[in-house]
């Protein structure tokens, strides 16, 4: 399991989010979407 709590991500001076708190559990598959180039991860 992977905790990230308390995440902020900001692009310039521009705030994506604020503040988040997830948990990944283990057995699932996870995924981020995003733009052409937008350096995306995949955990499984």
């Amino acid at each position: 399991m992977i905790n990230a709590i308390g995440v902020t991500l900001r692009y310039g001076k521009r705030v994506l989010f604020e503040d988040v708190n997830i948990k990944f559990s283990k057995g699932n598959c996870y995924g981020l979407i995003g733009a052409n180039g937008a350096r995306k991860i995949y955990i499984s």
